[in-house]
C-alpha cells in the first residue's frame, strides 16, 4: 500500500507488548473480524441506551419502568469507563488517543459517572455524546468532516458575516420599531430566522421601512447560505469524484479513472483514499 493514508497491515500493532497488541487489535482494529464484533457491539449497546434514555423521558414508561432503565444506564457506565481505560492502556499513542475526538468523545462518554448531586440537565448532556459517538464510528461520517477541513477558515468567515449582519440589522429593527421589539436581542432574533427564510413569525415589522429591510434580510439571506451550501456541495462532490488515489503521484483520482490524469499511471491497483484516523 503506497498512500500515506492507509495503515500498513505489519506495522498496526508495531512496539506494542502482547496484552497491549491484543486488546489493540481487539478495541481499534476494524479490519479483524474481532475487532469489527467489538466496536459494532459497542454501537449496538449505545443505540440500545440512548433509546432506553429516551423512553424514560415519556411519563408512563418512566413511572413503570424508569428505575430499571436508569440501573441499565448506571451499568453501562461502568462498561464504558472500563472500555476507555483500556483503550487508553492499548493505544499505541496514548498521549494521541487522550487528545484526539474520538478519545474526547469516549471521556465525555463516561463523564456522567464523576457528576454528583442535583445535576440532571448536565448528565443528560453528557450522554448525548454517545450520539456522537455512533456519528463518528461510520467512515463515510468521518470522510465527510475531514473533507471540509481545508473550508473551515471560509465557512466561518460566511457564518460571521451572517452573525455580524443579525446583530446589526437586529437593533436597526428594534430603533426603528420598539413598539414591536422589546429588545436589541429580540431584533437580532428576528434578523437571523428572517435571514435564513425559516420565518416563525413570532416577530413581524409593522412599518413600511421595517419591511423594506426585512425583504432585504431575505434577499441577503438567500445569498449568504446559498455560500454555505456551495461550499459544502463542493468539497463533497471532491470527496466522492476523488475518492482513490494515484498508485504512483499518490493524487486523489475517481475511482472509475483507468490512468491517472496526473501522470498517465494505469490505476488498476488504484486504493481506496482512507482518510487518517486519529483513534490510536
Amino acid at each position: 500500500m503506497q498512500s500515506k493514508d492507509l495503515k500498513d497491515l505489519d506495522d498496526h500493532h508495531l512496539h506494542l507488548s502482547g496484552v497491549r497488541k491484543v486488546l489493540n487489535e481487539i478495541l481499534f482494529d476494524t479490519r479483524t473480524l474481532v475487532g469489527r464484533i467489538t466496536n459494532w457491539s459497542m454501537l449496538a449497546l449505545i443505540m440500545i441506551v440512548v433509546t432506553g434514555s429516551m423512553v424514560n423521558t415519556v411519563d408512563a414508561y418512566n413511572a413503570q419502568w424508569g428505575e430499571q432503565i436508569y440501573e441499565f444506564e448506571r451499568w453501562v457506565l461502568y462498561a464504558f469507563a472500563i472500555e476507555y481505560v483500556l483503550r487508553v492502556y492499548a493505544a499505541r499513542n496514548r498521549k494521541h488517543y487522550m487528545l484526539s475526538f474520538n478519545g474526547v468523545v469516549d471521556l465525555i462518554t463516561v463523564l456522567p459517572l464523576f457528576v454528583v448531586g442535583d445535576s440532571f440537565v448536565l448528565v443528560r448532556l453528557l450522554r448525548l455524546a454517545r450520539v456522537i459517538r455512533v456519528a463518528i464510528s461510520f467512515p463515510v461520517v468521518r470522510s465527510l468532516f475531514a473533507s471540509l477541513r481545508g473550508s473551515l477558515k471560509l465557512l466561518m468567515g460566511v457564518l460571521g458575516t451572517i452573525g455580524l449582519i443579525s446583530v446589526m440589522v437586529g437593533n436597526m429593527i428594534y430603533i426603528l420599531e420598539p413598539q414591536t421589539y422589546s429588545n436589541a436581542f429580540e431584533g437580532t432574533w428576528w434578523s437571523l430566522v428572517t435571514m435564513s427564510t425559516v420565518g416563525y413569525g413570532d416577530f413581524v415589522p409593522q412599518t413600511a421601512l421595517g419591511k423594506v429591510l426585512a425583504a432585504s434580510l431575505i434577499m441577503s439571506g438567500i445569498c449568504m447560505f446559498a455560500m454555505v451550501t456551495a461550499v459544502i456541495s463542493v468539497k463533497v462532490g471532491r470527496m466522492i469524484n476523488n475518492s482513490a488515489k494515484c498508485t504512483s503521484c499518490n493524487h486523489g483520482i475517481a475511482p472509475d479513472y483507468l490512468f491517472c490524469p496526473h501522470c498517465a499511471t494505469a490505476q488498476e491497483d488504484a486504493q481506496p483514499e482512507v482518510f487518517h484516523e486519529d483513534d490510536a
